[in-house]
């Protein structure tokens, strides 16, 4: 279930082709979502979760910069909606080859 419709502002050319639409639902899966808020509590970047799964669906194609950015921007979306809101980035990524620096959400209130 999506938690929002992406708002693909500066990514709206690349947000309207397949992969963009395959990694928007990938994002949504139940299981991601889950993985995002916990790396979040635990005070881990959301997609450091993700960066294994991600390259493993999409191959080396995920690696590009662009796409890149944009799975960081749809991320930032899912988790505001979510609950959270952006406390940091360019946090180091420990996990993975995919994400260098990500950014990290705690949960609005918390």
């Amino acid at each position: 279930m999506m938690t929002t419709q992406y708002d693909p502002g500066r990514f709206s050319d690349l947000a309207e082709t397949t992969i963009g639409q395959e990694l928007w639902a990938f994002l949504n899966e139940h299981d991601n979502l889950i993985r995002m808020d916990t790396a979040s509590e635990l005070g881990r970047p959301a997609v450091e979760a993700l960066a294994t799964r991600l390259v493993e669906r999409f191959g080396d194609q995920v690696r590009e910069n662009r796409i890149k950015q944009m799975v960081g921007h749809m991320a930032r979306q899912i988790m505001e909606g979510r609950g959270f809101a952006l406390y940091t980035q360019g946090v180091k990524v420990r996990t993975g080859d995919l994400f260098s620096t990500a950014s990290r959400y705690h949960r609005r209130g918390a």
